[in-house]
């Protein structure tokens, strides 16, 4: 128990958030989906284009001009087809999803890499799945602070009651976060204490 190799295991994997991304709900809401449509997708970083793909819209399927550099570093040209799907929930409308081109998965989200494929298929994990305990328990005091009207500043003054908020639900969150805050330096201690 505590030998070499124990604990959490730390994860390599990309992040979702590092990969550009097709989101097909806020394609649909800017009308991209609507049969004969077409454009173009920015990825900005700072103010700068990092990227940019063509799209075309047909009837039950999205279809991606794109270029990619291969590994002798000429420049491929592709068309992907990115079939879409749609389900019906139970209060009415209609919901468009996109089918993973590679394992044919409903999804909402497809990411970038040679081919836009799902998450899964990419090997991608969140970065939340990365983070440690002590990690967590710190974003989780920070999350409180600002929705009582905080900073995110753990150092600095708790923030005071909302006028609308209960003073009861005040005492419960103010509780949860200083004891997520207490907890995660604590961990943070074990851990420090542990490397010295």
């Amino acid at each position: 128990m505590g030998g070499y190799g124990s604990g959490r295991r730390i994860d390599f994997r990309k992040t979702t958030e590092s990969q550009c991304q097709i989101d097909v709900r806020v394609m649909k809401k800017q009308g991209a989906l609507a049969p004969g449509a077409s454009g173009n997708i920015l990825w900005l970083r700072r103010d700068r284009e990092t990227g940019s793909i063509g799209y075309r819209a047909e009837d039950r399927r999205l279809i991606l001009t794109y270029q990619r550099r291969q590994k002798d570093g000429e420049w491929q040209s592709i068309e992907q087809v990115i079939p879409l799907t749609w389900t019906y929930p139970n209060y009415g409308g209609k919901r468009t999803w996109f089918l993973c081109p590679h394992c044919c998965r409903r999804v909402a989200i497809l990411y970038g890499g040679n081919y836009f494929f799902c998450r899964c298929c990419h090997n991608l994990s969140y970065s939340t799945q990365q983070e440690s305990r002590e990690d967590r328990l710190m974003r989780r005091a920070r999350t409180i602070r600002c929705r009582l009207g905080g900073g995110a500043n753990l150092l600095e003054p708790f923030p005071f009651k909302p006028k609308s908020m209960h003073w009861k639900t005040y005492e419960e969150l103010r509780r949860e976060a200083e004891t997520a805050h207490q907890m995660s330096l604590f961990l943070a201690g074990q851990r420090w204490r542990f490397f010295r």
